[in-house]
């Protein structure tokens, strides 16, 4: 017996309609996209905006503007690297990076977490952990 969204307790599993991916690249950094990743920005603001505004990183509008993505392509390495995102459906957007990087002939997506969580989200995926990194000032 699994328990439906209400709370209450049923037979069968009930789908949630997931909201359509609708993806708007950004060129240059709006204040909007402060808020709309305010959370994942830690240390780094000012090279995300930086870079987007640069042409070096490209910022993601999706689901009208309830999530942010910040994404680059190294094609040397063969990478589409996920430098933040905040919002909701977290797996229609990697099923999006997934689909981009079939595209482009890519052969990995790598993205950078603090949340444990989301390695169990996109395990089906394939990823594993690689490297854990560390930040000091220069002194």
């Amino acid at each position: 017996m699994d328990l439906d969204r209400g709370g209450r307790a049923s037979g069968v599993d009930v789908p949630q309609a997931r909201p359509p991916l609708v993806v708007e690249k950004i060129p240059r950094w709006p204040v909007e996209a402060d808020a709309g990743l305010s959370l994942t920005f830690g240390h780094d603001y000012e090279l995300l905006v930086g870079g987007v505004n640069a042409g070096s990183l490209e910022l993601w509008k999706c689901f009208d503007g309830q999530a942010w993505g910040v994404t680059r392509v190294e094609p040397a390495a063969g990478t589409l690297t996920c430098c933040c995102y905040q919002g909701i459906e977290a797996r229609q957007w990697m099923e999006w990076l997934m689909e981009q990087g079939r595209r482009m002939g890519l052969k990995a997506i790598v993205f950078y977490t603090k949340h444990r969580g989301l390695q169990r989200m996109f395990r089906d995926y394939g990823f594993i952990e690689q490297e854990t990194v560390y930040r000091a000032p220069v002194q």
